[in-house]
């Protein structure tokens, strides 16, 4: 007679205290056990995941096209840079609003201009006190005394004596690249001091730009060469530092005061010496409208052209370095 098949024997566990199966203590055991082996690669997957998060990057504002151009090529991609103005709003009339208290708390460093550049910035600071804000770093500070232009060029009015003074130096010093490199240097001092373990990378990063800058100088040097003396009208005393560099010979401006409007009296000294000393071209700027510089360029019967004194335009690394270039070709195309 054929035999059922034996039930497989109970595992040996210790009866419950009903004596009906394992005990709870047992079973909460085991669970424990395997929840803990399925833990493990997700405690160690959470780990690693955290140990790949990369440190938070500098954080750096600048306050107009040029300097962001200047701090942007010198970051490359180790720090953060935001510019505080918009693409198309000039550093002169620029009014700080609340808004920028924000990114000023937000930054560690605040790269600026200086001489004056930035006007608004000591209402800023006031409206920032008690917050915490960033280390403010000026891009041509320690400039030498003999680069800096404080004596501008002055049409002197009947009757009028003596040199015209700027209220400090000029601070238009960036529209000469070989300024703009002393700026690359103090820059590039204040990233490594706020960031040292990116030291070698900042400057690697200016060494190239600086190079970059030197090969512009170059470029814009030879090409006005044959230039040298042309005498050229400007809208404002904007462009100082850029005519010493290459040599031509700024004898006035339109309005020597920027907003206001030359008088009638100033406007006819102007001409006549326009026609005595053989100016080449009247220069706007495309921050002005240019519609008083085109009826003196018809009165004296001279081109009017545009150069851009950079202060405004898109917020992009290469904008100082096209720009400048966008000037060298203008002046060649209205010098000769």
């Amino acid at each position: 007679m054929n035999q059922l098949p034996l039930k497989p024997s109970a595992p040996n566990v210790p009866p419950s205290p009903s004596g009906r199966g394992p005990g709870r203590a047992a079973t909460l055991a085991k669970v424990s056990c395997v929840l803990a082996l399925l833990f493990i690669p997700l405690l160690r997957f959470t780990a690693c995941t955290r140990a790949a998060e990369p440190a938070p990057k500098l954080r750096v504002l600048t306050s107009f096209l040029p300097v962001y151009c200047f701090t942007a090529n010198i970051a490359g991609d180790l720090a953060e840079v935001e510019n505080l103005l918009a693409a198309n709003a000039s550093p002169h009339n620029y009014q700080f609003a609340p808004r920028d208290l924000r990114k000023l708390s937000g930054a560690q460093l605040f790269v600026i201009n200086g001489h004056g550049m930035e006007d608004w910035l000591a209402k800023a600071m006031k409206a920032a006190k008690g917050s915490r804000t960033a280390t403010v770093v000026e891009a041509f500070a320690g400039v030498p005394k003999d680069r800096l232009i404080t004596e501008l060029p002055h049409i002197h009015l009947p009757g009028e004596h003596g040199h015209h003074h700027h209220d400090g130096p000029n601070p238009h010093l960036w529209l000469d690249p070989t300024l703009a490199a002393h700026a690359v240097t103090n820059i590039l001092t204040a990233l490594q001091k706020a960031d040292p373990k990116n030291a070698a990378g900042y400057a690697a990063n200016a060494a190239r730009y600086v190079e970059r800058l030197h090969a512009l100088d170059t470029d814009l040097a030879t090409a006005l060469a044959p230039f040298k003396g042309s005498r050229i009208v400007t809208y404002h005393h904007a462009f100082p530092y850029f005519t010493r560099r290459y040599g031509l010979d700024l004898i006035g401006v339109i309005e020597e005061v920027p907003d206001v409007e030359p008088s009638p009296k100033y406007l006819a000294a102007l001409l006549k010496v326009m026609r005595e000393k053989d100016v080449k071209a009247i220069f706007t700027e495309p921050q002005f409208s240019p519609k008083l510089a085109q009826r003196i360029s018809r009165d004296a019967k001279i081109p009017v052209a545009e150069l851009d004194t950079l202060e405004t335009g898109p917020l992009k690394p290469t904008a100082y370095e096209e720009g400048l270039r966008r000037n060298l070709n203008t002046l060649l195309k209205h010098l000769k």
